[in-house]
């Protein structure tokens, strides 16, 4: 019973973590209804998976994670309509989520009390799967729903008190700080050019991040969504205006003005959501880096 609670043998530990990556498979599988439904405003729990083309039910065994998608290449069994790859996709990094949550708070950390290990792995792999819902989600729509950063900044707050991480104090000062500081650039870019730059959406993942983390993650995450926001996004957008140019014929002018790379819009979601699953395991590391930086040591 000890080395099952300790985990203390290479098997168990192996066998855990794996038993936790299909723990995070199936809730992927729920993770994808999340993303399909709630920018629709249908429910997530009614009517039960079926196919959008036509209309069939998904059997059970239709609908495991990843091997169903690739038995049946990606299509549905009865009509042959395509799926997106995307769902394999959210089951695979949902995932391998959980197995890394896994191992680095539960498996890595003996010395902890059981109860602390396992309130760390169901609080940050909710943490996760809720940054992987609203990625997707901001990817597709361009928003970021308040039914679901809404509740989530009180649910993250209180989950906070059961992984003894940060201070109750400093996941309250984080959470106001991070909707106010996008709150502040928001206001100030729309003032300044007449613009909407960023959404406050963002301040309210800012502020799921804050309740949990503490104020002392809010820079970390956000320089490092900047520079992410940055690197991805300029060479894929200078990459899109040269196919666009591309394909219009020489003979013609484009019917419509391209749209400057500093008016494109680019959610800025799934940078802040990579940097703070980067900042749950580098936290620390993070923190004195940008010390560092600031401090000129």
């Amino acid at each position: 019973m000890d080395a099952l609670l300790t985990l203390s043998s290479p098997g168990l530990r192996l066998a855990a973590t794996l038993a936790a990556a299909g723990l995070g498979a199936l809730w992927g599988s729920f993770l994808n209804v999340c993303i399909v439904r709630i920018p629709r405003g249908m429910s997530v729990v009614r009517p039960a998976s079926h196919c959008f083309a036509c209309g069939k039910r998904v059997w059970a065994r239709d609908n495991i994670p990843i091997l169903s998608y690739l038995l049946l290449r990606g299509r549905c069994r009865h009509c042959g309509a395509r799926f997106s790859p995307r769902y394999a996709l959210v089951e695979a990094v949902a995932a391998a989520l959980a197995a890394l949550i896994f191992w680095t708070f539960v498996v890595d950390a003996p010395g902890e009390p059981l109860g602390v290990r396992a309130a760390r792995f169901a609080t940050y792999f909710a943490f996760a799967a809720v940054l992987l819902v609203l990625s997707f989600i901001d990817l597709d729509t361009k928003r970021l729903p308040d039914v679901i950063t809404l509740p989530a900044i009180g649910v993250f707050f209180l989950a906070g008190f059961a992984v003894h991480d940060v201070s109750w104090s400093e996941r309250a000062i984080g959470a106001a700080a991070g909707y106010l500081l996008v709150r502040i650039v928001a206001d100030g870019y729309y003032y300044a050019t007449g613009r909407e730059g960023l959404g406050l959406g963002d301040g309210k993942l800012l502020a799921i991040m804050g309740a949990l983390f503490g104020w002392k993650a809010i820079p970390a995450i956000v320089l490092l969504a900047s520079l992410a926001g940055i690197l991805v996004s300029v060479p894929v957008l200078v990459l899109r205006r040269r196919r666009e140019a591309a394909a219009v014929p020489a003979v013609s002018p484009p019917p419509v003005a391209p749209v400057s790379i500093r008016k494109a819009e680019v959610p800025f979601g799934p940078f802040l959501a990579a940097s703070a699953l980067a900042y749950l395991f580098l936290g620390k590391l993070a923190w004195a880096a940008l010390m560092r930086v600031l401090t000129g040591e």
